[in-house]
């Protein structure tokens, strides 16, 4: 008995040891869902390493998710078994209202994190009716990446509007026998497209979904889905251009295609698999026409808190400082929502060095605020219903008209079964 009691005092002495140390160290683990690969997670886990690094008492632990929307489904999975969220998890816009009405989430004002450093117009993209649902991590808009060299051997310039792009296209097909364009629109584009028209149009009423659930779609009644449905058709028609649902990417790298939509995200991407192919060139979106003043929408993605600490608030401070908003946009091509980054003597020192990475900001500041994305339920099916949709009018398959009407009807089903289920 006595060596037993003895064995338990050997193994006990350690464990309290250990205790005791924990209790010394006094650290707080922070954990932090993201959805960065590649560059994107190497410029990430670099702060993360500065964050720790500087920290004795907080330690974040990241965990890549999967894509934006692979971490959405793990917090809302984590939500409905009501335990197992993270601290903070990295969200794009398309959970915008989960979150909205996600009552484990902790907006930033009830948090406390200050953000009187951040941009307005990227800070106001995760605005709620119950309060910011996040502070802007990797702010980004659509941007126009084209093959400089294809447009220099055609001699023509960057489209202003489609109307303008419709006339170089074929011009670009003409000279170089390579496509002027590759590319569906999605929601994505669309936010572009559609909110840009007039000064700023909404595709949904309640401010896109960000004042409470949509009750029906506006873009059958402003036109503005027409109006852009026509143009694009009449770029289509030039046969400049490649109705490529995927692989946009590869066919710009491959030189396949003169020019491509995607998000300023990509820009470092895209610099790293075209070096020494040709010149890569980045510009503002081409608008609808001569009356779209209202610009682009800040896209990209949030930290989202859901736990209400010091400590989580030191983090989330920590990643929309100057310092490390400065580092985060030389390294992804995304745009820094410190003001004080924006404006510093190191930015417009590498943006002197890096032209093409100051487009993109310069783009967005040069926005309406009126044209947010929409957060709206089904958010994928609508992404694709969009594409199908735009193809299939340019096929023939259906006609504007027709198009306009199919969309609406489809988006406005799903938010009365939103609505219906949700009450």
């Amino acid at each position: 008995m006595k060596k037993t009691a003895f064995l338990f005092l050997l193994f006990l002495i350690p464990c309290l040891v250990f205790a005791e140390g924990a209790r010394e160290e006094n650290v707080t683990t922070v954990t932090v869902w993201h959805s960065n690969n590649g560059l994107l997670e190497e410029a990430f886990l670099s702060l993360v390493d500065e964050f720790n690094s500087t920290h004795e008492d907080i330690r974040i632990d990241a965990i890549y998710q999967g894509r934006a929307n692979d971490v959405l489904t793990s917090v809302n999975a984590a939500t409905l078994a009501g335990s197992g969220l993270p601290d903070i998890a990295q969200l794009d816009a398309t959970a915008g209202l989960d979150m909205m009405y996600n009552g484990n989430l902790v907006s930033v004002e009830e948090l406390g994190a200050d953000t009187s450093e951040l941009i307005e117009s990227a800070y106001a993209a995760y605005d709620s009716a119950s309060g910011h649902i996040g502070v802007p991590l990797n702010a980004s808009s659509l941007l126009f990446y084209y093959n400089a060299d294809l447009f220099r051997e055609a001699g023509v310039s960057v489209p202003g509007t489609l109307d303008e792009f419709a006339e170089i296209a074929p011009v670009i097909k003409q000279k170089t026998g390579i496509y002027a364009f590759a590319g569906v629109p999605t929601t994505y584009e669309l936010v572009t497209f559609l909110g840009s028209q007039n000064g700023g149009e909404y595709i949904a009423d309640n401010r896109n979904g960000h004042d409470g659930v949509s009750s029906s779609v506006l873009f059958d009644s402003n036109s503005s889905f027409e109006n852009f449905l026509n143009k694009w058709k009449a770029l289509y028609d030039t046969g400049a251009v490649n109705n490529l649902t995927s692989g946009v990417s590869s066919a710009f790298y491959s030189g396949q295609t003169a020019s491509m939509l995607a998000s300023s995200s990509n820009l470092s991407t895209v610099l790293e698999n075209t070096d020494g192919l040709f010149e890569v060139g980045v510009a503002f979106v081409p608008m609808v026409d001569e009356n779209a003043t209202g610009g682009v929408n800040i896209g990209g993605g949030c930290l989202a808190s859901f736990t209400s600490s010091d400590a989580v608030r030191e983090v989330i401070e920590f990643f929309i400082s100057e310092e490390a908003q400065t580092y985060w946009a030389e390294h992804t091509g995304y745009m820094p929502v410190n003001r004080n980054s924006a404006e510093s003597e190191q930015w417009k020192s590498f943006t002197a060095e890096n032209p093409l990475y100051s487009v993109a900001l310069e783009q967005a500041m040069a926005s309406d605020e009126k044209v947010i994305g929409l957060w709206i339920p089904s958010a994928y099916q609508v992404y694709y219903s969009f594409q199908s949709t735009i193809a299939s009018v340019l096929d023939g398959s259906l006609t504007v008209d027709d198009a306009v009407s199919q969309m609406a009807n489809m988006i406005n089903t799903c938010l009365d079964e939103y609505r219906r289920q949700n009450g």
